[in-house]
């Protein structure tokens, strides 16, 4: 069971990686995927998703170098968790201005995100 939950944390931090990339090297394509207004296009907008895609990015390559250097990827983990947790929060208060499906999608799935990153950081033998 532990190879498995290597290869879990493996493709969270390669995923994120990949998510926090494309923010960065195309941050309007990707903010269309929630935004229904023109917004995403904008010079704050873009901006934004920069930030967020650095942090992202930042985030899952120390979570995969940790898991490739088979040392403890907890402290990556929970840096992660507590970034998408900010996330659930400013998606609660309506911060962005998602259509309503794509709030409820974006919460359930982050909230499952949240979980799964927290359970992979405690559930660590080193």
């Amino acid at each position: 069971m532990g190879v498995l939950k290597q290869r879990v944390r493996a493709l969270v931090g390669g995923g994120r990686f990949f998510f926090g990339a494309g923010f960065l090297l195309a941050p309007s394509p990707m903010l269309r995927i929630w935004w229904a207004h023109g917004g995403a296009s904008g010079p704050i907008a873009s901006g934004l998703a920069r930030g967020l895609g650095a942090r992202d990015a930042a985030l899952g390559l120390g979570i995969l170098t940790a898991v490739l250097r088979r040392e403890s990827s907890r402290g990556w983990l929970l840096a992660a968790a507590g970034a998408d947790a900010a996330d659930l929060v400013l998606t609660l208060t309506h911060a962005y201005p998602f259509r309503r499906r794509t709030e409820l999608v974006t919460l359930a799935g982050t909230a499952l995100y949240v979980m799964l990153e927290l359970y992979l950081a405690f559930d660590q033998e080193y």
